[in-house]
């Protein structure tokens, strides 16, 4: 299994519920959700996000498979507001790890990533015995900002387990 930098895999507490409307409005990829009212707008805001922070072919390629015009003739994200909310709904109901997984799993987190602290790393560690925790340049979306060290950390660790 390849864990790539997840959010939190804990249980929220019900009362954070009363935060996602901040979240929503804070969250660095939920403002390129939209609406925009042209694609260069939405192509202005995708540059300022940390995702996209290179503009490199890759994120561009990400970016235009991701945004769509809607029926009024604005810009948006495919990801839905529905989406959005089922995502938040569910870290509030269902804890994301809470049994041991013998799987050998492969955690990469990078530097500027999401889980970064002791606490945070510790579910994964209590529930992934054969973990392998792999730090790499970047932030939360490090596959986009560096492709071939991701790509790299990935193969090394799957090449271990090739022939089981």
């Amino acid at each position: 299994m390849i864990l790539v930098d997840p959010f939190f895999m804990g249980k929220f507490p019900s009362w954070f519920r009363i935060a996602f409307p901040i979240l929503y409005r804070t969250l660095s990829t939920l403002k390129g959700m939209g609406p925009f009212e042209t694609y260069q707008q939405a192509e202005t805001q995708a540059r300022r996000l940390g995702k996209y922070q290179a503009w490199n072919p890759l994120q561009q390629k990400v970016f235009q498979a991701n945004l769509e015009r809607k029926s009024d003739g604005r810009w948006g994200s495919k990801f839905t507001v529905a989406a959005r909310n089922g995502i938040f709904k569910e870290v509030m109901e269902v804890e994301g790890l809470s049994q041991r997984l013998t799987i050998p799993t492969l955690l990469i987190t990078p530097k500027k990533g999401l889980n970064r602290t002791k606490w945070q790393l510790q579910p994964y560690q209590k529930c992934l015995p054969n973990l392998e925790i792999a730090t790499m340049p970047g932030n939360h979306w490090a596959f986009l900002q560096a492709p071939e060290a991701f790509n790299q950390t990935v193969a090394q660790f799957l090449a271990k387990y090739k022939h089981s």
